[in-house]
Parts: structure tokens; sequence; C-alpha cells
């Protein structure tokens, strides 16, 4: 019970010297915000890469690191992140960190990230409620309150914090180099392969092009030599028929004409029959006028 009554004194008597401590110094801190003396320091780094995957790498880093996100804003470039984390040594402190970081395009590929950070410690603590015998003296124990106090709290200057940031940016900036280099590469690759297999494919087609023409023109010379040697047979047919049509008609005309020289010859010869039939009747009838005469002759004589 005493230590108890002990306890709650102590931390009333801390937070009330944490008050103190604020009121004393809150009218001064302002005076040294833009002091560059105060300025952090290794909180920014400028990268040789676009701002759309720096940006990506950034909140990956911060995740990767067990922050959580609360907003990353693309076309600002702000991304905001929070993580807590308990105090390795006293079980009800923690430490609640807060993250901002500035993603800021600076042209040719250049992208500059500047980093900011704030630190609240605080304080979880369990207490007993008691009932209290005249509302002073501790008796029964009636529960359990349980208090949060932020103890401390303010920006994070250590270089150290903001180094170990950029060191796991770098990491992480290397290997997206190295991806984007292998992908480079993969690409081209496939792009060798494609232009080697697009070359294959138009010889190919070239040669079987080639090759059907070549046929077509030995079909074609084929076809030609046919039909040159079917018109020279066809010619030569036509020729033979039309010598033989004109030796046809040849001899008969000359059997025409040797049965027309027949007939005539013929005809002369029996002309020549009738005409020396008429000379013989002619000559048997001159003879028998002869006689005739000569037979008058003779009588007259007598």
């Amino acid at each position: 019970m005493r230590n108890v009554f002990t306890s709650f004194i102590q931390l009333v008597l801390l937070v009330a010297i944490i008050a103190l401590a604020g009121c004393g110094t809150s009218q001064q801190a302002y005076q040294g915000a833009f002091n560059s003396q105060t300025a952090l320091t290794n909180n920014q780094k400028t990268y040789t890469q676009p701002a759309e995957p720096v940006f990506k790498i950034v909140k990956q880093t911060f995740i990767q690191q067990g922050f959580t996100v609360e907003n990353a804003d693309t076309k600002s470039g702000i991304i905001k992140a929070v993580r807590n984390m308990q105090d390795k040594d006293d079980p009800e402190i923690s430490y609640n960190i807060h993250a901002s970081a500035d993603i800021s395009d600076l042209g040719n590929s250049d992208t500059n990230v500047s980093m900011s950070a704030s630190q609240q410690t605080i304080l979880h603590r369990a207490s007993t409620t008691w009932w209290k015998l005249l509302w002073i003296l501790p008796i029964i124990p009636t529960g359990t309150e349980y208090q949060t106090l932020v103890i401390k709290e303010g920006n994070i200057t250590d270089p150290q914090f903001y180094t170990d940031f950029f060191n796991t940016m770098t990491v992480s900036v290397t290997k997206y180099e190295q991806a984007v280099k292998i992908a480079a590469a993969k690409a081209a690759a496939k792009a060798e392969a494609e232009r080697i297999a697009a070359e294959k494919l138009a010889a190919e087609k070239a040669a079987a092009a080639a090759k059907a023409a070549a046929e077509k023109a030995e079909l074609d010379r084929i076809a030609a030599v046919k039909a040159a040697k079917l018109k020279a047979e066809a010619d030569a047919k036509a020729a033979a028929e039309s010598a033989a049509k004109a030796e046809a008609q040849r001899i008969a005309a000359d059997k025409a004409a040797a049965e027309k020289a027949a007939v005539a010859k013929e005809v002369a010869e029996k002309e020549a029959l009738r005409i020396a039939e008429e000379l013989k009747k002619a000559e048997a009838e001159a003879a028998a006028a002869k006689q005739a005469v000569n037979k008058k002759k003779k009588i007259a004589k007598k």
C-alpha cells in the first residue's frame, strides 16, 4: 500500500515538472526554428532516378522498416508514416515516431528526397484504485487505472537516424537499378531474339517465295514448251492435212482431166470411125457409081 501511494506521488511530481519545464522553454523554442545551427543534417539526398520509382522505393523503405504509411500522395510527392517502438529496457516506455518524406523531381531523371521526423516518448503506467477511509487512507483495492502520458516530444535531429534511412534507401535504389538493368538486358535479348526470328521468318518467306517463283517459272516453261510442241504438232498436222488435201485435189484434178481426155479420145475415135465409115460408104457408093457408069458404057457399046 505504501509503495503504491509513493508511486502515485512520484507520478504527480513528474507530470508537474514536465509542465513547468514546458512553460519555461516554450516561449524560446520557436526562435530557433529556422536557425541554421538547429537545421537537420544528413536528411536529404539526390538520386539519379526518376521521381516515380523513387517515390515507390521510399514507401517500400518505410514499410520494410516497420512503419505504417498514413498518407502517400504521388501528386505532391509527400509520404507520411508512423511507427510505434517499445523501449528495450523499460516496458512502460514506448516511442511514437512520425516521419515525413518529400520526393521532388529535379528534372533530367534526378530526384531529391528530403526527410524529417519527430518522436514522442510515451509512459504507460497501471495504478491500483483504492477505497479510502475518510477519502484519505487507502484501505480496499477497487480496480486498476491505466495512464498514458507523453513525457517527451520533439524532432529527431540525430544525423545517424537519417543516415540509416538513406543507407537503406541506397540499397533499395541499387537493387532497383540492377532490376532495371536486368529488365533492360532481358528486353534487349527479347528484342534481339525477335529480330533474329523476324529475319529468319523473312528469309524463310523469301526462300519460299523464290522457290515458288522458280517452280512457277519452271511450270510456265514446261507449259510453254508443251504448248509450243502442241502448236508445232497442230501446225504440222494442219500442214500435212493441207498437203494431203492439195494432193487429193491434184489427184482428183488429174483424174478428172484424164477422164475428160479419155472421153474426148473416145469421142474423137467414134468421130473418126464415123468419118471412116462415111468415107468407106462414100467410096463404096463411088465405086458402085463407077461400076454403074462402066456398065452403062458397056451397054452403050453393044
